[in-house]
């Protein structure tokens, strides 16, 4: 009897140690995929954010027929160069000088960042999409557009994407980034969401250069 109840004592002792030890183990596999898919969000954050602040810059010659052309429309910000070429909820498209060399035909100065399917993607004049971040929400990329008053007004498309005139205002853009996982541990169902969100102020047409 003593030697059954022992085997007993230890068997359970053992199941209990291996439901502790498989929660950590998953608990682990959760909080991995978890850092990674917020790395993920926040290194695409951080990149758009590095590019788009140079949106519509024109050394050469800055609202006056450099580069980029000027926008003439005295309804909405007249002299302002044409930098953003598109503009939705879910897509932007900017060019810029970068190089300094005065014209803005080189690949790396037409960029192009937008949401397909589950992923967001950067492409730039050479035509190749570079995958940057993956299961991404329908909704799950987020661009809002406000002008450079105090305080800032947001320019809200009539149809999908800005008008020329309201493209033509733009000085910051906030941007919401949501990535859905599926979960790795077994026993859940519910996705892992992450999610970063930036501001960007465009230099050349902000007064508060962030």
């Amino acid at each position: 009897m003593e030697v059954l109840v022992g085997s007993s004592l230890s068997l359970l002792l053992l199941g209990a140690m291996q439901d502790f030890f498989g929660a950590q183990q998953r608990a682990l596999l959760v909080q991995s995929a978890y850092t990674d898919s917020q790395n993920v969000t926040r290194t695409f954050t951080d990149l758009i954010g590095r590019e788009l602040r140079q949106a519509s810059y024109d050394p050469i010659a800055p609202g006056a027929g450099g580069a980029i052309a000027a926008t003439a429309d005295v309804n909405w910000c007249p002299g302002t160069d044409q930098g953003i070429t598109i503009a939705t909820s879910s897509s932007i498209r900017f060019i810029a000088d970068l190089n300094g060399d005065g014209d803005t035909t080189d690949a790396s100065e037409n960029i192009y960042y937008y949401l397909a399917g589950n992923a967001i993607f950067r492409q730039d004049a050479n035509g190749t999409p570079i995958t940057l971040v993956t299961g991404v929400p329908t909704v799950g990329l987020s661009l809002r557009y406000y002008n450079n008053s105090n305080p800032p007004v947001e320019l809200v498309p009539a149809s999908v994407a800005l008008t020329t005139g309201q493209r033509d205002c733009v000085a910051k853009v906030l941007i919401t980034v949501q990535s859905s996982l599926p979960n790795p541990d077994p026993h859940r169902t519910d996705p892992l969401i992450s999610t970063a969100q930036t501001e960007i102020a465009i230099r050349s047409r902000s007064l508060n250069n962030i």
